[in-house]
């Protein structure tokens, strides 16, 4: 797997070379073709192509500098550092003009650089890591993997996602235990597991047990150091905050500062600013949908297109918009089938209910559905209303999943930190998994959120969502 882990890493470089040319080219066309205005003199394309080759190494510089040749990837973070370099890139070329003394035909033709290279480098990346995910359903390029956990829902899940999509990139070779999980092969118990790394040729291993001590995470942590493989765990709900400590001192004494989101402060006002901005460009967009939506609606069953429940805020309810997809009879609230739906609810959930011993609940084969409502719920329409909450500021677009009084009632001490910030039309939970996660999972990846919030992780956050709504991935 090393190897063909290094191949792609290798060849990133030769392929963000190409995608800069491409954009250079590009961008020399568009400006022959006088877009968007008259152009008066122009180089021959020789002398732009000589150009492009001379600061070419350039841009490849200003890449790694924004990270773009660390092992690691990650789809949101490098978004960010392609825009960082891309930037620094367009910086060099005016500098370079500058400096030589150039006379270089045009200053709109750098930002068509700056901005085409975004895309053709992007482009670029998504594809080969579209390529590498392909070989994994071939088995080539997999990881040897081995998960540490008990049989909990978390550890099941997770052996779940790694059995059934191959994407992924990992062979599991079985569960370290102390006790028989299942129909899983058993490696051995966690103090065997520098035998067991040796023995079976590991290249990763993943804690899912969150009882762990530190001391047996120190202990795996530096047998897996040693061994010059990956060490990753499911992070309990007080490690999830560890990005937000601050070391300080303080009268002579070293002290641990537990300091506020990403969210608090400047990161709020760019949030909202997002969120306003983006939900006027979702209304616009889908509003012939919505249209389309809301008639189909009323032809199916009788009463409201939109249906108003109460959801929490920061502590406070508030009236969350979404189409209708239950007969009005049976819609709970005042409004609707007040304590009669209530009622039959409970009954639902006491029955039918496939989360059971969690906060919140989940129907499935919900009888109250409508003909539409099940097709609105499958593909997450019936969440389109939801963007005039994100105009009003009683929601975001992206952040953790709106719950029920009744369901925040049964929240722990560590899931209300969810309510630190506002609800959202789609989440990190949303797009891991949905309605095959549990609600101790999706408060973690919610939390997680929260604590590691970024613009390029909202951005990556709605990316996915588009895919898993395509999908209809999780849903009921």
């Amino acid at each position: 797997m090393k190897k063909t882990r290094a191949l792609f890493n290798f060849l990133l470089l030769p392929l963000d070379a190409l995608m800069v040319v491409v954009a250079f080219v590009v961008a020399y066309l568009a400006r022959a073709k006088s877009i968007p205005f008259p152009v008066v003199y122009i180089w021959p394309f020789k002398q732009y192509l000589l150009l492009t080759l001379e600061t070419l190494p350039i841009w490849l510089i200003a890449f790694a500098f924004a990270g773009l040749y660390r092992n690691e990837r990650r789809a949101f973070r490098e978004i960010g550092q392609i825009i960082v370099g891309a930037s620094l890139g367009a910086m060099s070329l005016v500098l370079w003009v500058f400096l030589f003394r150039s006379d270089f035909f045009s200053r709109l033709v750098v930002f068509y650089i700056w901005a085409i290279s975004i895309f053709t480098v992007g482009i670029g990346r998504a594809i080969l890591g579209l390529i590498e995910a392909n070989l994994h359903l071939f088995k080539i390029g997999r990881k040897r993997l081995a998960v540490i956990g008990i049989n909990d829902p978390t550890t099941n899940h997770l052996i779940n996602q790694i059995q059934t999509r191959p994407s992924l990139g990992y062979d599991l070779v079985g569960i370290i235990a102390e006790d028989k999980f299942g129909e899983q092969k058993k490696l051995g118990s966690a103090n065997e597991l520098e035998d067991i790394i040796k023995r079976y040729q590991l290249e990763e291993i993943i804690l899912t047990d969150v009882d762990a001590t530190n001391e047996q995470i120190f202990t795996m942590v530096r047998a897996c150091q040693e061994a010059g493989i990956a060490f990753k765990a499911v992070p309990a709900h007080a490690q999830v905050g560890a990005r937000t400590l601050q070391f300080d001192a303080f009268a002579g004494l070293p002290l641990i500062e537990f300091r506020g989101t990403p969210l608090d402060g400047w990161g709020a006002v760019y949030k909202r600013i997002i969120d306003f901005l983006g939900s006027i460009v979702a209304l616009i967009i889908t509003s012939p949908l919505m249209l389309i939506i809301a008639i189909l609606i009323k032809i199916d069953s009788k009463g409201p297109v939109i249906y108003r429940n109460i959801r929490i805020k920061n502590g406070d309810p508030f009236v969350t918009l979404k189409f209708r997809t239950m007969q009005i009879e049976h819609c709970t609230g005042e409004r609707y089938g007040g304590s009669r739906a209530e009622q039959y609810e409970n009954h639902l959930i006491k029955t039918k209910n496939i989360k059971e011993g969690s906060a919140v609940y989940k129907i499935a084969d919900d009888p109250r559905v409508t003909r539409v409502g099940k097709f609105l719920r499958r593909t997450s329409l019936d969440e389109l209303p939801q963007f005039i909450n994100v105009l009003l500021g009683n929601m975001s677009i992206v952040g953790p999943r709106p719950h029920q009084p009744k369901e925040v009632k049964n929240y722990t001490k560590e899931q209300r930190k969810l309510l630190l910030i506002k609800p959202g039309i789609s989440g990190l939970a949303q797009i891991s998994g949905r309605s095959d996660l549990t609600f101790d999972e999706e408060a973690r990846l919610d939390i997680y959120y929260l604590e590691n919030w970024s613009v390029w992780l909202d951005i990556f956050i709605m990316i996915q969502t588009l895919k898993v709504v395509i999908f209809g991935k999780g849903s009921y």
